[in-house]
């Protein structure tokens, strides 16, 4: 565990006011920052985010290794293969949904670049931004894309450079996630399409769990999205309103798994960083949990209720500052 960090008070990431009612105080399933991290409501807005929280330079404690698409070795690496594919299969889902059958991507959070890599075969050109060095190094290197290392802040995005512009459970990690809506506005050509997957604030295993909720993920996530307030945000962004679709059932029985026995998520991670043989056990009894529930998951996903959702919208007009 690491030493207290420096902690900065947020305003609220839509409406920058100052009034906020507390909704419960979460720590962090990693045990990776100590202390408890208060979750908070807007009074002027309703967006929920975590304040206070971790200072932008201390960020980068709060995740573990493995995060940043270190390469991992024999049939660890063959499960994540797979399971990364799996994943991919649900964004490839949102991105035809959206109507997007061609033209140039931007991948934010691309990680190792699988999902760009299939969307190359597609017929896209494609790039990507990582914040992780070893999963840009290994996105250049494997599938010769081109990557970029570094955060959308510190990137130079050419105006309307896009077609489409795609972000996977990243925008709930950004300190400014305005700021990062209105500089993917610029980078879109007018009429492009933002493609986002968000854990849902409103949905049924957030509130049924409140600060035990696996997408909670206090302190990396920084802002609680619903879909109300990621409408209202891609508005002030320069965007249409979203068109919204559930993660599907894969995404609510994993949530849910890790929401009713977090301990056994924390023993799988410690015993895959310590390269522990119970690795095994603990991987093949949350996948057993997983897909067991798979049924239950659907039926919640379709309820409209689900713990995640994707949602696209198109850039209708500059960002309003």
């Amino acid at each position: 565990m690491t030493a207290r960090m420096k902690m900065v008070d947020a305003l609220c990431p839509l409406c920058r006011s100052e009034k906020r009612e507390p909704v419960f105080e979460a720590c962090d399933r990693l045990k990776l920052a100590p202390g408890k991290f208060p979750v908070v409501l807007c009074l002027v807005c309703g967006t929920a985010y975590t304040s206070p929280r971790p200072a932008d330079d201390e960020l980068g404690k709060c995740y573990p290794g493995e995060y940043w698409g270190g390469r991992q070795r024999g049939v660890r690496e063959v499960v994540r293969a797979i399971e990364e594919r799996l994943k991919e299969n649900y964004k490839i889902a949102a991105v035809a949904r959206a109507g997007i059958l061609s033209g140039r991507i931007l991948d934010v959070g691309c990680g190792r670049g699988e999902f760009l890599a299939l969307m190359r075969e597609r017929g896209f050109e494609v790039e990507g931004i990582e914040p992780g060095a070893e999963g840009a190094r290994r996105g250049r290197e494997d599938f010769g894309i081109d990557i970029t290392h570094g955060t959308l802040d510190g990137a130079s995005l050419p105006v309307g450079r896009y077609d489409a512009v795609t972000m996977w459970h990243v925008l709930e990690h950004l300190p400014e996630p305005l700021s990062a809506l209105r500089a993917i506005n610029r980078a879109l050509a007018l009429g492009g399409v933002l493609v986002v997957a968000l854990p849902d604030f409103g949905s049924w295993q957030a509130v049924r769990f409140c600060e035990r909720w696996f997408g909670v993920d206090a302190p990396r996530h920084l802002t609680h999205f619903t879909r109300a307030s990621l409408g209202m945000m891609l508005a002030k962004a320069g965007f249409s309103e979203p068109a919204f679709a559930p993660a599907g059932a894969r995404y609510e029985t994993a949530m849910l798994v890790r929401s009713l026995w977090p301990g056994l998520n924390y023993r799988k991670l410690d015993a895959l960083e310590k390269d522990l043989p119970s690795k095994y056990f603990y991987k093949m009894g949350q996948m057993a949990l997983d897909i067991g529930l798979l049924p239950a998951g659907a039926f919640i996903s379709a309820s409209g209720r689900g713990v995640a959702f994707t949602a696209h919208a198109s850039k209708i007009s500059p960002a309003v500052f």
